[in-house]
């Protein structure tokens, strides 16, 4: 339990460290948590425009399985995953 604790210490010790000069590089915490808050931005950003291109690829499959469902009956969903 020693050992736990003695270690548990130091990783506190070195993240405290990391903490304090990664604020100090970046300019502070207010200009860290602006760039953190930019990352989190674009990450949304992109992941609105990879959902869009989904929901695109969807509805582009799903109209390629419509009309090749009209001339095949007897596989309806088989187009929908054909590449």
């Amino acid at each position: 339990m020693n050992r736990f604790l003695i270690g548990f210490a130091v990783g506190v010790a070195i993240g405290a460290a990391a903490v304090a000069l990664g604020t100090a590089r970046f300019g502070g915490v207010d200009a860290l948590a602006a760039r953190v808050r930019g990352a989190i931005a674009v990450g949304r950003q992109a992941m609105e425009a990879y959902e869009q291109d989904m929901w695109a690829d969807v509805r582009r499959r799903r109209a390629a399985g419509m009309s090749h469902a009209d001339q095949n009956p007897s596989d309806p969903l088989g187009a929908l995953y054909e590449r």
